[in-house]
Formats: structure tokens, sequence, C-alpha cells
């Protein structure tokens, strides 16, 4: 099933001519029946008692369901992090030297500033609705609030499993858009790597808006730890947040992940000035847990996907890895690899020894 998804794209995009650059979406577990005998994730299906019992077992509150259906306010509500004034965020508290105040932004603080106010959000957002935002106990499959720990037993019994990826083989120089909802899209290729040993990665928060874009949970500690990972290649990774920018409203379908990294691309791409600025957009869904550009420097990860979720951190690992040109590595006998779906959905944080020298070579060229 899946050559034959990668056969059928190849074959339409060679006869328009499109050649060599990957638009990698990082994997959703939404689950279809194959040949191989595979469970569908439609075949997991609940009845309401079952469910009642299943959320005794695990103690969870009726909030648990209302924070996952996106039926509770966003836990940065109130805040300068989610208004109408375009925060940047930095390490230092200074602005960049390419961004003007009132031009690209109104307000800047520093990171530790940003990390008080998240995290007394988080606070008093836990008192109030018994939620954290930086531990939701739910996820939806199939339609089905299911508890984390019933999720992860599907995810072991083989019920649901890591669909691969169907990339998008896009022209080396620009494209105009070949996806269904027929908006028409330049996209610029480009090809990252450190100057002066440092990566700059920009990351913009969508905005909330009617169709719930922005994060409805914490994500930027994880942010912080995968992006400091690549710091093991002898780099600097600067991090510079952009929040209440970043407007994906216009985008339909909501959750389609090529649409919301297009438009990612569309409205951000003045910050990219050198070849080692790269861009991280946050979301609150997708239909996949991220994508990426496979080299390019843009990618987009949500907290929530539309089947089984990855651990935050994974998912920043694994994309900005694309950006930097590694490949999936998802054959079961792959050693431990954060390229490797099942290895990154558990949770692990190591390279491979291929896929490191390929983020290394990627980061040095």
């Amino acid at each position: 099933m899946i050559t034959k998804k990668k056969l059928g794209l190849s074959a339409l995009l060679a006869a328009i001519l499109l050649v060599s650059i990957a638009l990698v979406p990082t994997v959703s577990a939404d689950v279809n029946s194959n040949s191989n005998g595979d469970t569908s994730e439609s075949d997991i299906s609940y009845t309401a008692a079952e469910l009642q019992d299943l959320y005794s077992k695990y103690n969870i509150s009726e909030n648990d369901i209302k924070f996952a259906k996106n039926e509770l306010p966003n836990f940065l509500e109130g805040t300068i992090l989610c208004s109408d004034k375009r925060v940047i965020v930095t390490e230092d508290g200074n602005s960049p030297k390419n961004m003007k105040m009132g031009e690209n932004f109104d307000i800047v603080i520093r990171e530790q500033e940003m990390n008080n106010i998240i995290e007394e959000a988080r606070k008093k957002y836990t008192e109030k609705y018994n939620v954290d935002p930086n531990n939701p106990r739910v996820d939806i499959i199939n339609g089905y609030v299911l508890p984390e720990q019933e999720v992860t037993k599907h995810v072991e019994s083989g019920k649901l499993s890591a669909k691969d990826e169907s990339p998008f083989m896009e022209s080396e120089n620009s494209l105009a858009s070949i996806r269904t909802f027929a908006t028409i899209f330049t996209h610029i290729s480009r090809n990252p790597y450190q100057i002066n040993n440092n990566i700059d990665v920009n990351v913009f928060i969508a905005k909330e808006d009617s169709s719930h874009h922005a994060p409805t949970e914490s994500y930027y500690q994880d942010t912080i730890d995968a992006l400091e990972r690549f710091e093991s290649y002898g780099i600097n990774v600067n991090r510079v947040w952009h929040y209440n920018y970043w407007d994906a409203s216009d985008v339909t379908p909501t959750e389609e992940a090529e649409a919301l990294l297009d438009d990612l691309e569309e409205d951000t791409t003045w910050i990219i000035e050198s070849p080692n600025d790269i861009v991280l957009g946050w979301v609150n869904s997708l239909d996949h847990n991220g994508i990426a550009w496979r080299p390019g420097s843009f990618s987009v990860c949500a907290v929530k996907a539309l089947g089984v979720d990855w651990p935050h951190d994974s998912i920043v690992q694994h994309e900005v890895s694309h950006n930097f040109d590694a490949e999936d590595q998802n054959s079961i006998l792959h050693p431990e690899c954060i390229m490797n779906y099942v290895y990154a959905q558990q949770g692990t944080n190591i390279w491979c020894t291929p896929c490191r020298n390929t983020v290394y070579y990627g980061i040095d060229n």
C-alpha cells in the first residue's frame, strides 16, 4: 500500500516535470486496512458503557474530554502571548537587528519571562479545570476520546500503527501548488546550513482563531529540549519566538498539513535572510504530527494529530532533521533512531549513525 502510493505520486509528478525535493509529513496514526491484514483504525469501536468504564478506571474527568475536543479556553488566554499584540521572545530580551518595532512586532520580552507567563497560566488553568496543558490524559482516535493508556495498548497490540508518509516531489526552484484546495503557492527551494557555527530558529505560534489553530497544549520546553539536541553537532541553536503574528485562519482544510506548511512559508518567508535561518511553526492540530521540507527551511508541528500523538520534542527533532535532509527510516530492523516512526512515537531522542551523519552533513553544507 505504501509503495503503491509513492509510485503513483512519482508517476504523476514525473509527468509534469517536478523533481527531487520531498515535502515530508510526520506520521499520524490513522491506520487503513491493507493487503497484509493490518487492523484499520475504523475497526476500533466502543460502546458508551465501555467508554464510561474506561473513564472510571483511569479517572478521566469531563474537563479532560472537553479539553481534547477544544471545548475549554486556551490556557494562555488573557496573557500577552494570546492577544492582539505581536510579541517576540529572545533569550536576552533584545530584538534581532533585522526586526523593527511597529513593523515586525509590538513587544519584546526575554525567554525567561515567557517561561514565567506560561507556567503561571498553566498553574491557574490546572487549578481551575483540573487539566494540565502539559500533560493531557486523553487522545481522540476514530472519534472516540480514549485515555492515553488505552491508546498505548492499541499501539503495542498493532491495532494502531505508523502510517507511511506520502511525499510530494516538487520543483527545485518553484511550484504552483497541485493540492486539492487549489491555492496557488510559490515555494522557493532552500538548503539551510550553519554560518559561524550558528543556526537561527524562528518559532512562529499560530494565532487563536475560530478554527482553534493556536496550540492548546504546552510545547515550549519540548521545543527547547529538541532544538538543543542539535547543539551536539558543535553548533549554537538560537531561538526567537513569535506570538500573535502567524494567521492561519485562511487555511482550508483547517488541519491539512501541506496547506499549513504553505501558509507558514507565505506568511513568514520575510524572516529568512541567511542560509542559517529556519522557521518552525506550532499549531493545535494536523492530520499528521508534523510536516517539513526535506531539505528546506520550514516545518510545522502540532500538539495534537488526528491519530496517535507523538511526544512534542520528538516531533520537533524529527522535523528539523528533515530540514537537514534526513530521511525516514522505517524498517522494523532499523536501529533506534528519531527518524524511525516507531522509535519517535516511543519518545527516543537519538539519531542512528547514518542519520546522524546525514544531519551533520546537512548542517555543515
